[in-house]
C-alpha cells in the first residue's frame, strides 16, 4: 500500500530524530524544539538468564520517564504557548520521534513512538481513515527489521510503541 504522504526529517533540541507523514503536502514543518533538553543518556543492557536462557532488557534510566501526565501536559499533544511538547508543530498527521526514554539504545535497538492523531482524546479505532497513514509510519521499522536479519537472530529488534493519548 502506497499512500502519496509527504516525509518530513527534522531533530529534537536533544538530537533525537522527529518524522512527520503528512496526507496534505506542503505542511510547514519548520517549528523548532524550543525545549532545553539535556541529550538523551541510556544504560540499557540484554542480560541473559542463566538458569532459563531468557533475554531481558534492563534500562534502569527509565525510571526518571514521563509516566501518566495531566492531559493539559501530555507532552504527545502539539506545542502550544506555555506547553511545548514532543512535537513542536502545531498541528501534525502522524508523528514518530525516537523515544526520549527507550528500553533499547545503540547497538542494541531502537525504539519509536508513533503518534496517530494531533487530538488528544482520538483513538485508534474510531479513526478508520486514519489507519492507512499510520500504517505507513510503522512501515520502516518493519523494513529496519527485515534487513537486519541479525538482529532478529540475537532477541534485538527495532522497537516501534504505538501511543494513544489518553488521560
Amino acid at each position: 500500500m502506497d499512500l502519496d504522504l509527504t516525509r518530513t526529517v527534522t531533530k529534537l533540541s536533544d538530537g533525537r530524530e522527529l518524522i512527520y507523514y503528512d496526507e496534505t503536502p506542503g505542511q510547514d514543518r519548520s517549528a523548532a524544539d524550543e525545549r532545553d533538553l539535556p541529550t538523551v543518556s541510556t544504560t540499557s543492557e540484554l542480560r541473559r538468564d542463566p538458569l532459563t536462557g531468557e533475554v531481558t532488557a534492563v534500562a534502569g534510566h527509565r525510571q526518571d520517564r514521563t509516566f501518566l501526565p495531566a492531559a493539559d501536559q501530555c507532552p504527545l499533544d502539539p506545542s502550544r504557548p506555555g506547553h511545548l511538547s514532543e512535537i513542536p508543530a502545531a498541528d501534525y498527521d502522524v508523528a514518530v520521534f525516537e523515544n526520549r526514554f527507550p528500553s533499547l539504545a545503540g547497538d542494541t535497538g531502537r525504539c519509536e513512538v508513533v503518534v496517530f492523531s494531533a487530538e488528544h482524546a482520538a483513538s485508534f479505532g474510531a479513526l478508520p481513515g486514519r489507519r492507512p497513514p499510520v500504517s505507513e509510519a510503522w512501515r520502516p521499522c518493519g523494513v529496519c527489521v527485515i534487513k537486519r536479519p541479525s538482529s532478529r537472530a540475537s532477541g534485538r529488534t527495532a522497537c516501534t510503541v504505538p501511543n494513544q493519548q489518553t488521560g
